[in-house]
Formats: structure tokens, C-alpha cells, sequence
């Protein structure tokens, strides 16, 4: 009887084992033949909510347009893919770069630049572009976009008690601006920056090469134009700068000019001090119509603490600003000033805020100012002043705060903005990399892309895909030590029980 008991648990036995390497056999039949197929194909099952790995619809249509329009757009990359793809972090962009070379539009080609200098002299023949790894050029035809590695994702930090960061929320945006960019190389769309010429202004091709390149560098395209020989201000014009002007602006250009802020146009004026006697008047109605006047005055600062070398050469302060308007404008350049970078203007005339504006509806604000104090009675001061200088000025301006960099935005013109600066002279190629001049030129660059985002020409409307990021905080070494004995021990001392109650069955 004990005997016909252990045969016929022995056969059961055999029988729970069989079953087990039958079931074995099967999951391993499907499931390494499937990995191996998607490994040989590049198959990627994307299970995300947002879909992090896969193309937008919106990019496959318009992919799939561009494939059947016979046009070839040449995309450079400036790492080597499977570099890229040892890095965990990376996956988002890694997949959707193999999926753009797939298509046959689109000549991808990927390689380390430290080991390829005669592609780089290819693609930045003029070395105007500020290559790094991990960017991208995109071109067509003549038509060049430069899209930045940083510009492909997007974090949000928290700070742990010690102070250190923690990513709180991470965002692919690297698709929108990627097709973005080959739609603008394809079109030929362009955010045209136009100097005006025709006033004794600086020169463009002379005295702000530097500055120029940074413009390209942003995917601006910067060009001279004299509105006195054109009927109108170019439809494709994003930005109109008059730097430094000797002569004011005709009743005709004056004209032309409020022709275009009335569709929405942005101007900025770079107004330094002319020790002339000429009279801005078509300029100062443009700014007028702002809310903002201009003083006839170069500003001096008296306290010697506060100049460098010249009292024409001075520390001002970035004004801290809680307007929705210009918020984004001045928050960068504070953080700069607060780790010490001091920012300083040169040779620069003052404006003002005019009491009585006749639209109501105007957004000003100054940006840059100089430094104030606080006297006796309370009030704000300042040691710098206004000296008359040429034009109409005839009083010197004291213990006022004055400002420097001013700008107004008028919704009643279609958000038609104005910027105003008392100098031209710190972008150029002279003063731009000075050291002391780093805040002014940043904060010029930032207000441009305020007037006029050039992201904006490229924007296809693809929506950022969201990374999900799980964090467990642990307090203390005792709450560690629990956590690692809950998801650690504790499944490995029931994995033993399960593999001794096998064993006794197995044997018993």
C-alpha cells in the first residue's frame, strides 16, 4: 500500500514537473524569438501615457508629405548615436532621432565633433555658430536652423534639506523644435532682425559682427535696411533696432514705422547721447505714443564707489520687476547679479516715464537703472546725474533714480512694443565681451526674444512629452534599513520557504 502511495506521488511529480518544463519551453519559445526580433528590427512597444518614444501625428503627416515633395533636408547630429544610446537618460531623444533618419527625407548623419573637424567647417563654414555636443544642424538649401541639445528637455527642481536638487518633473520637448526646425530650412521662413541705416547709425557689418553672431545663433537673421528706399517695413521683419542714430527719422520713415507697430511691430531704439544739437522729434513722438520720454542729458555717477575708472563708466541695478510683462525679462539677470556680477553701463542718457500718457492701456517698465539710496528723510535718491548733453537739454538732473533701459507695451496697437536704451555702444564689437558688460548685452538678447520669439516661427504645436520620475525619501537610516528589509528580505526568505516547501514535495 506505502509503496503504491509513493509511485503515485512520484508520477504526479513527474507530472507537476513536466507541465513546468512545458511551460518553460513555451515562454521561452515566444518570448526570446520576439526579443530577437524586435532587437533585429528596432522595434520599440511605447507604453507610455504620452507616448515618449513614438512621433506625433503631427510630425508623421508632416514627415510623410515631405517624403513624396522630392526636398532633402540634411540633419547633423553632432554626437554618435550609440553614444546616445548608453544613456538611460537619453531614450526619449535617442528613439525619436532613429525614427526621423528613417524616413527618406531626412540625410541623418551622427558623429562625434571632436573627431570630425572637416564636417564641422562643412556645416558652420564661418564658424558664426556656437557649436556644442549633443546640437543639431539642420539645413536646406541655403537655409540653416541651429537647434541647441539643451532645448530637448525640460526639468523642474525641488531642493532636499541639504540644499540639493531633485527633479521633480521632466519634459521632452526636443520633437517640436526638432520638426519645427526642418519645416523652417524647408519653407525658408525666416525671423528677420532689421538695423536701420540712413541716420549715421552703426553699422551692422562693422561694429556689431559679434553681436550679429549671436543673433544667428538664436536662429535670427540679421540684415540692414534703409526705410527711406522701401515703401513699408518688410512683412517678415520680427524686430526693427536703430542703434546709436546721428539724425532723426523723416516725417516718411516716422510713418512707416507706426505703419508696423500698429500691426504689432516691435522696435527697439538705442539712443546714446549726440553732444549735437539735433532734435529727436519724430523719434521722441514714436516714444511718446509709449508713454516714455527721452532726456537730452549723458549720466554721471558722483560716488566713485560706484564707477570704474570714469564716472561715465558706472554700476546700475537690474529692477526687479512683478509685472506678468517682464517678469521673465529680469529674473535671470537678478540671479546673475546675485552671484556677483555686477552690471554696469557706459556713456548712457536717461528716460522717463511720461505722467499723462494718453493711452491708458500701456505696460511700461523700467529694466535697468541707476543705483539708488535712501537720505535722511526716507526718500529714494541717487548720486548719479543727468549732465545736459546737446539737443534741447538745457538743466542737470539730480537726486533722481534714472532710467536707462526702459520698454512699453501697447495693447491697443496689437501688442506693439518698444524698447528704448541710453546706449548702443555695449554690443558692439569694442565693448560686447567685456566682462562688465555681460548683464546689459544679456538682458538686450532676452528682451528680443520677449519682442519677438523666434521658438514661435518654428512651433508646430506638438505638445511636451512628460518623463515620469518615482522618488522615495528617506529620512533616517532606521527608515532605510525597514524600507530595504520590506522590499528586499522579506521577498527573499519567502522565495526560500516556496523553495523548501518544492523541495519537500519534491521529495518527500
Amino acid at each position: 500500500m506505502e509503496q503504491n502511495t509513493k509511485k503515485i506521488k512520484n508520477v504526479k511529480n513527474r507530472k507537476f514537473a513536466a507541465y513546468a518544463a512545458i511551460l518553460v519551453a513555451l515562454v521561452l519559445a515566444v518570448a526570446v524569438p520576439l526579443n530577437l526580433l524586435a532587437s533585429r528590427l528596432n522595434i520599440v512597444w511605447d507604453m507610455t501615457p504620452t507616448g515618449l518614444y513614438e512621433l506625433s501625428q503631427t510630425t508623421t503627416k508632416y514627415l510623410d508629405e515631405l517624403d513624396h515633395s522630392g526636398k532633402t533636408v540634411d540633419f547633423y547630429f553632432l554626437m554618435e548615436m550609440d553614444y546616445l544610446s548608453t544613456d538611460t537618460n537619453s531614450m526619449a531623444l535617442y528613439h525619436t532621432l532613429e525614427q526621423y533618419s528613417s524616413y527618406d527625407c531626412i540625410n541623418f548623419v551622427d558623429f562625434d565633433p571632436n573627431n570630425e573637424p572637416a564636417l564641422i567647417e562643412k556645416i558652420n563654414p564661418d564658424g558664426i555658430l556656437n557649436l556644442k555636443t549633443g546640437d543639431m544642424v539642420i539645413q536646406c538649401g541655403e537655409n540653416t536652423r541651429h537647434v541647441p541639445g539643451v532645448n530637448m528637455y525640460e526639468y523642474k527642481y525641488s531642493y532636499d534639506s541639504a540644499g540639493n536638487p531633485l527633479v521633480e518633473e521632466a519634459n521632452f520637448t526636443g520633437e517640436n523644435f526638432i520638426t519645427g526646425a526642418i519645416d523652417a530650412v524647408v519653407s525658408g521662413r525666416n525671423s528677420m532682425v532689421y538695423f536701420l541705416t540712413g541716420h549715421g547709425e552703426k553699422s551692422l557689418k562693422d561694429d556689431y559682427t559679434v553681436f550679429r553672431r549671436n543673433l544667428i545663433n538664436r536662429n535670427y537673421t540679421p540684415a540692414e535696411l534703409n526705410l527711406s528706399m522701401s515703401e513699408a517695413v518688410p512683412e517678415d521683419a520680427s524686430l526693427i533696432i536703430v542703434a546709436a542714430p546721428q539724425l532723426d527719422l523723416t516725417n516718411d520713415e516716422t510713418r512707416k514705422l507706426n505703419d508696423y507697430l500698429d500691426k504689432g511691430g516691435n522696435v527697439s531704439f538705442l539712443m546714446s547721447p549726440n553732444e549735437s544739437d539735433v532734435v529727436y522729434k519724430n523719434f521722441e513722438s514714436i516714444m511718446e505714443a509709449f508713454g516714455i520720454g527721452m532726456d537730452y542729458d549723458i549720466v554721471a555717477e558722483t560716488n566713485p564707489d560706484l564707477y570704474k575708472g570714469s564716472p561715465y563708466l558706472y554700476q546700475v541695478s537690474v529692477v526687479a520687476s512683478e509685472s506678468e510683462y517682464s517678469t521673465h525679462l529680469t529674473d535671470e539677470l537678478i540671479n546673475m547679479t546675485n552671484s556677483n556680477i555686477y552690471p554696469f553701463m557706459q556713456d548712457s542718457r536717461s528716460f522717463f516715464r511720461y505722467s499723462g500718457a494718453e493711452d491708458p492701456t500701456l505696460q511700461i517698465e523700467p529694466l535697468l537703472q541707476t543705483i539708488s539710496t535712501t537720505d535722511e528723510m526716507g526718500n529714494t535718491v541717487s548720486t548719479a546725474i543727468g549732465e545736459p548733453y546737446g539737443g534741447k537739454s538745457t538743466k542737470t538732473i539730480e537726486n533722481e533714480v534714472l532710467d536707462l533701459v526702459m520698454y512699453s507695451t501697447s495693447p491697443s496697437r496689437n501688442d506693439a512694443k518698444l524698447l528704448v536704451f541710453g546706449n548702443a555702444e555695449f554690443i558692439d564689437d569694442e565693448h560686447v565681451e567685456e566682462d562688465f558688460m555681460i548683464v546689459p548685452v544679456f538682458m538686450m538678447l532676452s528682451t528680443i526674444s520677449w519682442m519677438h520669439n523666434s521658438d514661435l516661427d518654428t512651433d508646430m504645436g506638438i505638445m511636451n512629452k512628460a518623463k515620469d520620475f518615482d522618488f522615495m525619501h528617506l529620512n533616517s537610516e532606521t527608515e532605510a534599513n525597514t524600507t530595504t528589509v520590506i522590499f528586499i528580505v522579506v521577498p527573499f526568505i519567502v522565495a526560500l520557504i516556496g523553495a523548501g516547501v518544492w523541495l519537500g514535495r519534491r521529495y518527500s
